[in-house]
């Protein structure tokens, strides 16, 4: 467990540190804005590009696949079905909800929790390559839409299809995996910039994430209570319960159920609040949920882990 508050400690102290350059004026909204284009556009196609193409695809074949797809699957309908029902919200409201109900921080918090928990980080290989390959295409597809619709652009059905391909996130994606099937090893060249380049995301990500909760309504009073308990609830203990209860289904061993519980346990990624930064969309919602998940899963990931392996 030491690892595991080393990693959260880490992850707050950088959080804290955007925090106090917004209190200082130091940095703004506007910094906000520029930074999480930067993670956008720049820096997480590049940290994807070199996590997808380093990762183990043999274990993304293995027998957790089938756990960590439908887990993911049912938190994300779980949320889709209710907040249709309950709530109501527009399109992308639904989509930044749904993210934040199931997509998990697989990178720069599931990394230590899974070489101080696990002891073996190829355990979020099948999460990463599921989350980066399928699902963020198709929810950045659909806030790409309504920002056409909401700018009276006419996307045509072929630009449809193509979105996914012509997003910086999955053009990342689909190049490291590209990389990883073909057995190619990539040059020093080219490793060194990217990985310079790739450096910058989580940092990134977080900063702005600070800035975000020092200039913009407090957590709880950006109006979107309701959503976010929904989303967190789903994300803290609906996702790791179905998780566990697949497992067991697809009879499982202990080390394995361990590995898919603990991982879709994981708080919701910063990535989601990256988008609804970048698209302007449901920028409360996601930094809420972001930020419930990523304090209370200090205790959940704990229980869980005691719970399974024991």
């Amino acid at each position: 467990m030491t690892g595991v508050l080393s990693g959260f400690a880490t992850i707050w102290v950088v959080i804290g540190a955007g925090w106090l350059a917004a209190h200082l004026r130091i940095l703004t909204l506007t910094a906000q804005d520029v930074l999480a284009k930067v993670a956008f556009f720049i820096a997480s196609p590049a940290l994807l590009f070199l996590m997808v193409a380093e990762a183990d695809v043999g274990r993304v074949f293995s027998g957790n696949l089938v756990v960590t797809v439908l887990a993911t699957l049912i938190a994300c309908g779980l949320y889709l079905l209710i907040a249709r029902l309950w709530l109501r919200p527009t399109r992308s409201e639904l989509v930044v909800g749904a993210m934040g109900a199931s997509y998990v921080n697989a990178a720069n918090l599931g990394i230590p929790i899974a070489v101080f928990v696990l002891n073996d980080v190829t355990w979020l290989a099948p999460l990463l390559l599921f989350q980066v390959a399928i699902v963020q295409p198709i929810a950045l597809s659909v806030l790409d839409l309504d920002q056409a619709k909401d700018e009276g652009r006419q996307v045509s059905w072929l630009g449809n299809l193509t979105l996914p391909l012509r997003n910086p996130m999955t053009i990342g994606t689909l190049a490291g995996l590209a990389v990883n099937l073909l057995g190619w090893t990539l040059p020093a060249w080219l490793t060194s910039p990217v990985s310079l380049l790739a450096d910058m995301s989580v940092p990134a990500m977080l900063v702005a994430f600070g800035i975000s909760l020092r200039l913009g309504p407090l957590p709880g009073r950006g109006g979107v209570g309701r959503p976010t308990a929904l989303a967190s609830v789903i994300k803290l203990v609906v996702h790791p319960l179905v998780a566990w209860l697949l497992a067991h289904l697809l009879g499982l061993d202990a080390t394995t159920t361990l590995a898919v519980v603990v991982i879709a346990g994981l708080p919701t990624a910063q990535n989601v609040f990256v988008w609804a930064a970048r698209y302007g969309r449901a920028l409360a919602l996601a930094r809420d949920v972001v930020f419930i998940t990523t304090v209370s899963s200090i205790l959940t990931i704990g229980v869980i882990a005691a719970l399974v392996h024991g």
